[in-house]
């Protein structure tokens, strides 16, 4: 079984599109945990914020199976294929981690937005803090804290969602 921890967001419709896919991926894959939710601002484009969290799964697909049914769960849930990088989303998900897999093709693992955006490193830290990056061999809890110290003055800022009882509906 792999440990996979998969980064989702949205900031169409957000509450619908993240409730849709958390029990998408947990019909599709073994549950374990997930973060809090935070909102974020969109980065590389103007638009409305972004609801972002990070699961625990664990599976026996490959690599390119949880690629392909991350996907499809998209897609499902109005993605269109092929759209722009930075642009509003329904439902993302990526896959930040699978096991200690160094992949160098796209997509890159570990996925290279951990060390990049606070919405995947400070999710991730939370509940995989003491889990080494696989190429640097730090925690999470650690790049986080660097991550906190080197961005003092960045615009990414976050806020943990305190009312998630939507999830529930």
């Amino acid at each position: 079984m792999a440990q996979v921890f998969l980064g989702i967001g949205s900031n169409t419709d957000r509450e619908k599109h993240i409730r849709a896919g958390l029990k998408a991926i947990a019909k599709s894959f073994t549950w374990q945990q997930r973060s809090r939710i935070f909102r974020s601002a969109s980065v590389g484009f103007s638009g409305s914020d972004f609801y972002n969290l990070v699961v625990e799964v664990i599976t026996n697909l490959s690599v390119t199976e949880v690629l392909a049914e991350c996907k499809r769960i998209e897609q499902e849930n109005g993605r269109i294929p092929g759209s722009a990088k930075f642009s509003p989303r329904t439902l993302d998900i990526d896959v930040l981690l699978y096991d200690d897999v160094i992949r160098e093709q796209q997509p890159q693992l570990p996925r290279g937005e951990i060390l990049e955006n606070a919405f995947v490193l400070w999710p991730l830290a939370e509940i995989a803090g003491h889990h080494l990056h696989p190429l640097l061999n730090v925690s999470y809890e650690q790049l986080w804290e660097q991550y906190q110290q080197t961005h003092k003055d960045s615009p990414q800022q976050l806020e943990p969602i305190s009312d998630t009882s939507w999830l529930e509906g």
